[in-house]
């Protein structure tokens, strides 16, 4: 039996390939061709510019012209630092001076040393969310709209501006290829988008805008110092946060509502605060009526207790005289008192001339004489 033929690999058939052998020998002989055809060039160009410069001798003139061009590429490192600027120093691409101040300064010349100044002190302004840009807007490309789902799935259309510089220059060099405006529109989009939605849309549009604006600037700024890029967040402004214009005049009626609340709490609460000093004065009032009727009441009392304590003493005197029926003795009097404006009275001394005793009950001395008519 006959073995069977296994097929070569590409690369083996290419290399076993005459063929193959004959092109690869043509280009390395071409190749040979052209690289001896360059060196003749260069060596007769080179023969030519010995020839030209043979008549030159060393002399005042020549080390005048390089010690002038020598000067002149040392001064190429001086560099001067606006009010308001930094530079950062590069040597062969690493950084040997991250912030150099205002002023008059030397690096060594290109290629050596490479210098780039960064405006540090003006605040650029970018928007985020506004449709439509205001006069300053300065980069061609226009705010776009900014929608996001509040914490109760709503959604809300958020326009902001946000205020930064740089502040670390070196980062700012290093770290940032693209336009900053992007990099601060990018990190300020994210954190609205984020924290939004931890807020239920009445907070948005009502109480909660104050805290929002400021954790907006606090994610964005911690953003921005993750990716290094040198820039500080200055101010942030929420502008506004609105419903979509299809559910507007909802949205309208019910903070209405809300503030319509509002007013009549706080109505409610003046009308309290009102009422309570007036209130409390009638309280006094009452307490000072109730403290004078108390003493009147005790002073009626203390009176009426002294009268007793005379009337006791009397009727004490008038047991001890009349004996110990006082009640039936009072009963008596008030009977005579009854009768007596009806009657004539005449009393009449005894015969001996003595004193005569007008008492009418239980008397016993004298006479006591009585006629009616």
């Amino acid at each position: 039996m006959m073995d069977e033929e296994v097929p070569a690999s590409p690369r083996a058939k290419t290399t076993d390939d005459p063929g193959g052998r004959t092109i690869v020998h043509n280009i390395a002989t071409k190749s040979m061709l052209l690289a001896r055809s360059l060196a003749e060039s260069g060596r007769f160009a080179l023969a030519d510019l010995k020839v030209s410069l043979a008549h030159l001798r060393p002399g005042p003139l020549l080390l005048g012209a390089v010690t002038l061009i020598g000067v002149g590429y040392a001064l190429t490192g001086v560099y001067s630092v606006a009010p308001g600027e930094a530079a950062v120093v590069r040597r062969f691409g690493e950084i040997i001076q991250p912030s150099v101040e205002p002023g008059l300064h030397y690096r060594l010349p290109w290629p050596i040393d490479r210098v780039d100044i960064v405006d540090v002190t003006s605040v650029r302004r970018e928007q985020v969310g506004i449709s439509a840009p205001e006069e300053e807007h300065i980069h061609p490309e226009p705010p776009t709209k900014l929608q996001t789902l509040s914490g109760d799935t709503n959604v809300v259309d958020v326009e902001v501006i946000v205020q930064y510089q740089v502040s670390v220059p070196a980062d700012y060099i290093t770290n940032v290829e693209y336009a900053p405006y992007r990099i601060v529109r990018d990190a300020l989009r994210a954190s609205v988008t984020r924290l939004v939605t931890r807020l239920p849309v009445d907070a948005l549009l009502t109480s909660g805008r104050q805290s929002l604006q400021q954790a907006i600037r606090e994610e964005t700024q911690s953003r921005l110092d993750e990716y290094r890029t040198g820039l500080v967040i200055v101010g942030v402004d929420l502008q506004k946060a609105f419903p979509p214009a299809n559910v507007a005049d909802a949205f309208t009626a019910v903070n209405t509502a809300r503030e319509e609340k509002a007013r009549l709490i706080n109505e409610a609460r003046g009308y309290a605060n009102s009422r309570l000093p007036e209130a409390r004065g009638q309280a006094q009032q009452v307490r000072a009526e109730a403290s004078a009727y108390r003493s009147r009441i005790l002073a009626n009392a203390s009176g009426t207790a002294r009268a007793f304590d005379l009337l006791w003493d009397e009727y004490r005197k008038n047991a001890e005289a009349y004996g110990e029926d006082i009640t039936r003795y009072r009963m008596y009097l008030e009977s005579i008192e009854r009768i007596m404006p009806r009657v004539q009275v005449y009393a009449l001394d005894n015969a001996n001339g003595g004193t005569f005793n007008l008492r009418l009950y239980g008397a016993k001395n004298g006479t006591t004489e009585e006629a009616s008519r």
